[in-house]
């Protein structure tokens, strides 16, 4: 008697024991389950939004640093189909020319000229990049077009005292005798449904273009836009511009909308 009574407390659990134990953990672990589900998918769909947000903010801010860089009167705005167009052409560095000899060589808008003499430090500019120029009283307008050409020059060098530009006569001078040496035009692309796109590398054209030119570079800086519109006014008593910028951007269901608004000095 003692020998079973031993053999029968030693004995583990039964096949129905560990059976009832795992049903109800799965029960338990069911139950925990459904209260933790919507806490997590709710930090989930945070962290969407938080990361689409940023993308967002770091695209319009890039692009607000680089329009506002934009020569007076570039920026020009156009839309076709589901994309949104915005160009400028980029100042790289800038001065004021000398009007009276004792400046230097004095620029006379009213002859044709090679060079020009500026008051002030030097602008810096090293190396100079291809197809840069020189440009003086861009109004956007005929007659004082930079795309069309008509108040801009090729650069040929800076010096110490002096720069110099292909032979030009420029058709109007600057109130302020300001000059501004100007790069390749600068796009940005924003297709809804698409991706907002920096576009470079180009030659200006007197249209703007509504497509990536041929030969060009583009570069990603968001993918995900669900929308995008643009509004660009320009004042002319103020001479300053406000160019509006909405984007949607849109990823498993959720979706982000940043309006960003960027002033533009179009004093020339």
């Amino acid at each position: 008697m003692r020998r079973r009574a031993s053999e029968h407390s030693s004995r583990g659990f039964t096949l129905i024991e560990m059976i009832v134990v795992i049903t109800l953990v799965g029960i338990l672990g069911s139950g925990v389950a459904l209260f933790i589900r919507r806490p997590m998918e709710g930090i989930m769909d945070a962290t969407r939004r938080a990361a689409l947000a940023d993308a967002a903010d770091t695209a319009l801010r890039r692009m607000r640093r680089d329009i506002q860089r934009a020569l007076p009167n570039s920026v020009r705005v156009a839309q076709n189909g589901s994309t949104w167009y915005i160009e400028f052409l980029p100042v790289l560095t800038a001065g004021r020319y000398c009007v009276e000899a004792d400046c230097g060589t004095p620029l006379d808008t009213g002859s044709f000229g090679t060079s020009l003499g500026f008051a002030g430090p030097a602008p810096v500019l090293s190396p100079i990049p291809t197809s840069t120029e020189l440009a003086i009283y861009n109004l956007g307008t005929s007659g004082a077009d930079a795309y069309a050409g008509s108040n801009t020059s090729t650069l040929t060098a800076i010096g110490a005292n002096s720069v110099s530009f292909a032979s030009k006569m420029f058709p109007f001078a600057s109130p302020a005798n300001r000059f501004q040496i100007i790069g390749t035009p600068v796009s940005y692309a924003c297709t809804a449904g698409g991706s907002l796109t920096r576009i470079t590398g180009y030659a200006k054209q007197a249209a703007q273009p509504t497509s990536t030119p041929s030969g060009a570079s583009s570069a990603v800086l968001a993918s995900n836009v669900g929308a995008c519109s643009v509004d660009y006014t320009q004042a002319a008593i103020d001479q300053n511009g406000l160019l509006y910028i909405t984007l949607t951007l849109t990823l498993n269901g959720e979706s982000v909308v940043l309006t960003h608004a960027m002033q533009v000095s179009n004093a020339p």
